[in-house]
């Protein structure tokens, strides 16, 4: 509620108080929307983004050491990459702008879904709410087909977000993808991601 700056029945007058999942840094809740609607409301743990910027200051110290088992590794562009992505990645207002920018250039397509986002603050995320089967339950007891069709469709995802949307998704934990009825895959968590302005690169295309 402090972060939307809302009491969250004028958003969600119903939500389950048990987390359906964990989300990295943070956890997932379902709830139901005023008009009845069902949604996922991803909270960010409280107090991680302070803990995360304490670790981080630590980082310049493992630059240093990397940087004398890797003689030509320059530590300094590694953790400024590094806070950069991880600082990306506590922000929910940019993850909900990268997941609208792949639901706008998935929308209709017929192997892959992204859900819609309906609200976000800086540590709350709310989106469509999507039912599937969970892709790391498929990769622990999925029959060979289904792993293979799975499979299929991560790597289409994959390749072709560079081409429809010059952004690639980059971050590939099962706990992410989910397979509906319909044999879609489902795409969550989209905070990190690539921006690929050229598209995908020659050399990933050669590989």
């Amino acid at each position: 509620e402090r972060d939307l700056g809302r009491p969250l029945h004028t958003l969600c007058p119903d939500i389950d108080p048990a987390p359906i999942a964990a989300a990295s840094i943070g956890q997932v809740h379902r709830a139901i929307t005023r008009t009845g609607e069902p949604v996922a409301v991803k909270v960010q743990s409280p107090g991680i983004g302070e803990a995360i910027a304490a670790d981080l200051d630590n980082t310049e110290t493992l630059g240093t050491i990397l940087s004398f088992v890797f003689p030509g590794l320059d530590p300094e562009s590694l953790v400024a990459e590094l806070r950069t992505r991880i600082n990306e990645e506590l922000d929910y207002v940019h993850e909900a702008h990268n997941q609208r920018l792949f639901a706008e250039y998935y929308a209709g397509h017929p192997h892959i879904l992204v859900p819609d986002v309906l609200a976000q603050s800086e540590r709350v995320l709310v989106t469509e709410w999507v039912e599937g089967r969970p892709l790391a339950d498929i990769i622990k007891v999925g029959t060979q087909e289904h792993r293979d069709h799975a499979a299929r469709l991560y790597l289409e995802f994959l390749l072709s977000g560079p081409g429809r949307a010059r952004l690639l998704h980059a971050d590939p934990h099962p706990g992410n993808y989910r397979i509906t009825t319909d044999g879609r895959l489902v795409v969550f968590d989209f905070g990190a991601v690539n921006r690929l302005p050229d598209g995908l690169p020659p050399a990933l295309g050669e590989i």
